[in-house]
């Protein structure tokens, strides 16, 4: 348990993916003008992150390291995010439609924020396990 919050503390305040790795800093900056907004898009990269994450470790674990095939990782990764944002897109425009305007163009390029992408990578190179890697995310 104390492990776990050592990753939570140390995501929040020395290795912070946007503010210390510079990842994701176009939506940041972009939608960070209003908070309602702002608050929505941190939410909705938080669940792309977590869903990406649930997703990609026991793909990766189980299917491409086992058969040799880690060497498409970032590929199936980016597939899988794709397929998230569209859910997260889907499920926006149905029961809240009002933030799916307020986000825009800027909720499609979750798909290519670098922050959703680098978390899951980084998760792999950190060596951490599953319940790591979502607290991680």
């Amino acid at each position: 348990m104390k492990e776990l919050l050592v990753i939570v503390l140390t995501a929040i305040f020395t290795e912070n993916f946007v503010l210390q790795k510079t990842l994701g800093i176009c939506p940041f900056l972009g939608v960070s003008q209003k908070l309602d907004s702002a608050v929505g898009m941190s939410l909705a990269v938080t669940f792309v992150m977590c869903m990406s994450t649930a997703a990609t470790w026991p793909i990766y674990s189980y299917l491409l390291l086992p058969r040799g095939l880690a060497y498409l990782q970032t590929l199936v990764f980016i597939l899988v995010i794709a397929a998230l944002v569209q859910l997260v897109e889907i499920v926006l425009k149905r029961y809240i439609p009002a933030l799916h305007k307020a986000l825009g163009i800027y909720l499609p390029l979750i798909t290519t924020n670098c922050t959703v992408l680098g978390v899951t990578i980084l998760n792999f190179d950190e060596g951490f396990n599953f319940i790591e890697s979502m607290v991680n995310s």
